[in-house]
């Protein structure tokens, strides 16, 4: 399976715990939010912990077979005070043979929890690892189903069906197997979902409807997919269960979100969520014909003459590219075919401004020139940096730590948004072994689709610490000596 972007918050948080014999437990979790609503609300969080089951120890049962044990703790907090938790001890299911097993296991766990911000601890300990040490990760959770309109969680599924009896699966009258992580294959050809709408009939009246759009926008820039699109006039109602499915068989490899808005009978949107998931479709490539059928003399970018110009603009667009598209601009500037590589410009820019692509393409290129006066290093130009990968990508950040002289770290900064899109409060730490060469490499992010690492302080304080086999419970680094800074900086952030 191809390798996954560590992704954090709603979407999905990856980690991994690492015992002293080296042995790696690989974890994901992921949880959304649902309401029963009413006089008395009752919302609550579903959580989701995906195991690999190749990182677990297994031993022998007393039927012969084998099985993992792993202690598992969540904590929902609000400061010191603890407002749900669960504690218990799970099993992984039996195996015949621990040399050919592989795959994955989930297990699924519901908290009640009132509207409000908390902070959500998870610990996990392999109980059949004596060497290993306990491992902790702690995230942010908003739980937020206000009177009016409003949508739960949508939830990728594996599968569903009509529930003969209820269970921890069971939702609206229907088992629901949600997705161990937000990856779709080529050899997945539908995006099957679920999702509960509430209060329409509240907020609009008994009588009236709504348009419920449904369609996927690329991560990078949120552009609608023409081809992924759906709409569907809807009755008002207390709650409204959407389980749908959509073709993505001709969906190209990228970040993706699904998105599900609400649309009043003025066009104006009333409420909407979205779904974040990856797609690797090596079936799909760029049509060349229809590069081809583009005649540059009458397009902005027909203009652009000079080959090594041209070169350069395709380069700066790495950052707010699809990984089809970045991988068909590299195969192209290989060549010396200045008119496919016009046609290709003009056809990147069109999608996402199809009436003023030139106009869009210039108002990019000026934050790539801020990005190379600020960004650049040796024979590295700034709109290819990381830095200037996040800045293109989310813009200015609200606030930025610079510590290029903390006694025992790696020069780092810290960007903080307040916002990205629907995110909240998400952070990017950068770290350089030298502040000569001006590289600041990106080593932890907690939004969505970015490298997420629990440890990243590690890798700031390892050229005074030897961090990497002497972790604390919470795998991270805390020195006592004076001037280190970096994890207050990143919580609390100047």
């Amino acid at each position: 399976m191809k390798k996954l972007m560590l992704l954090c918050m709603v979407a999905l948080a990856s980690f991994a715990m690492k015992a002293q014999t080296g042995k790696t437990l690989n974890s994901y979790i992921s949880y959304s939010t649902f309401n029963v609503p009413g006089d008395k609300a009752t919302p609550y969080v579903e959580t989701y912990i995906t195991f690999e089951t190749k990182s677990l120890t297994y031993i022998k049962n007393t039927d012969g077979k084998f099985n993992a044990t792993v202690d598992v703790t969540v904590l929902f907090k609000q400061g010191e005070s603890i407002k749900n938790y669960g504690k218990y001890t799970l099993k992984s299911p039996a195996v015949d043979d621990t040399a050919t097993m592989g795959g994955y296991f989930m297990d699924m766990q519901r908290y009640q929890l009132p509207n409000g911000t908390y902070s959500i601890e998870l610990t996990l300990e392999d109980k059949n690892d004596m060497t290993g040490r306990p491992f902790k990760v702690t995230s942010d959770i908003t739980v937020d189903f206000p009177e009016r309109l409003c949508f739960s969680s949508i939830i990728g599924l594996e599968s569903y069906s009509k529930a003969a009896t209820e269970s921890e699966c069971t939702k609206n009258g229907y088992d629901l197997i949600p997705m161990m992580i937000p990856y779709y294959p080529e050899t997945v050809g539908k995006l099957t979902y679920y999702c509960e709408i509430y209060n329409t009939k509240k907020q609009l009246g008994a009588d009236e409807k709504y348009l419920l759009n449904t369609y996927i926008s690329t991560f990078e820039t949120g552009t609608k997919l023409a081809n992924f699109f759906a709409s569907k006039r809807m009755n008002a109602k207390d709650t409204e269960v959407i389980l749908g499915s959509m073709d993505i068989s001709s969906l190209p490899t990228g970040n993706y979100y699904l998105v599900l808005e609400a649309r009043d009978r003025n066009n104006e949107i009333i409420g909407f969520n979205r779904f974040f998931f990856q797609r690797s479709n090596q079936n799909y490539h760029v049509d060349n014909a229809v590069l081809a059928s583009i005649n540059i003399e009458h397009v902005f970018s027909g203009n652009i003459t000079s080959i090594d110009s041209i070169r350069k603009y395709i380069k700066s667009c790495y950052a707010i590219s699809t990984e089809v598209e970045r991988a068909y601009a590299e195969e192209l500037l290989k060549t010396d075919d200045l008119r496919t590589m016009q046609q290709f410009f003009y056809t990147f820019w069109s999608s996402r401004n199809s009436l003023e692509p030139e106009k869009e393409w210039k108002t990019y290129y000026s934050q790539v020139l801020r990005c190379d006066a600020s960004f650049s290093g040796l024979n590295l130009p700034g709109c290819l940096s990381d830095r200037g990968v996040v800045f293109l990508k989310y813009g200015t950040p609200d606030r930025i730590v610079q510590s290029y002289n903390e006694p025992g770290a790696f020069p780092y900064e810290i960007w903080h948004y307040y916002t990205l899109g629907s995110q909240r409060n998400k952070k990017f730490v950068f770290m350089a072994s030298d502040i000569v060469t001006n590289n600041f490499i990106l080593i932890h992010s907690n939004a969505v689709g970015e490298l997420n690492n629990p440890r990243w302080t590690n890798e700031i304080y390892h050229r005074t610490y030897d961090t990497y086999y002497d972790y604390n419970v919470d795998q991270h680094v805390e020195p006592d000596s004076y001037g280190d800074k970096a994890l207050d900086y990143y919580n609390n952030p100047r």
